[in-house]
């Protein structure tokens, strides 16, 4: 078995604007602008195969209060209809994955941070019909108040059992 902790970041919007729960946490507030994180899967033995079974969050803000999010992940880059601090609504729902919630952050003296796991019995089995790419964007899941410029860097725990 081989383990890969492949990453993605973002700076989100020079603003303070509270998000409510449901609001789409990305990098620009023009829905034609907001680019998926992209996260390059590892392995060599079966192109685009692989497991998920946890992702790790963390952002710059040091600030844990209600930072609580959703990260959806995708086999193709999705299409967001709106963009940063409004509702979560993307395409393709043919190649959506599936998503992980990390529901409370933990706070750093350089940010927060914390984990989210798959439901038990519930990791992602995938071979993905785009090659090594898994895309993902995040939604709040609680009435958050970021800090202007915030970054969030995910990680996604990944196995390759082949």
């Amino acid at each position: 078995m081989q383990i890969w902790n492949p990453s993605a970041s973002f700076a989100r919007p020079n603003d303070t604007t509270a998000y409510a729960s449901g609001d789409l946490v990305a990098n620009s507030v023009t829905a034609g602008s907001v680019a998926a994180m992209q996260i390059a899967i590892q392995g060599n033995s079966m192109p685009g195969s692989t497991r998920v079974t946890r992702v790790r969050l963390a952002k710059s803000g040091t600030t844990a209060t209600n930072a609580n999010f959703r990260v959806h992940l995708y086999g193709s880059s999705p299409t967001p209809t709106n963009g940063d601090n409004g509702g979560w609504l993307t395409d393709p729902a043919l190649n959506y994955l599936g998503a992980i919630d990390v529901a409370a952050m933990k706070t750093f003296s350089d940010g927060c941070a914390d984990v989210g796991a798959a439901p038990a019995g519930s990791e992602f089995m995938l071979r993905l019909p785009a090659g090594k790419i898994i895309y993902a964007m995040l939604e709040a899941r609680a009435a958050y108040t970021p800090i202007a410029n915030e970054a969030f860097t995910l990680a996604v725990e990944t196995t390759d059992d082949y």
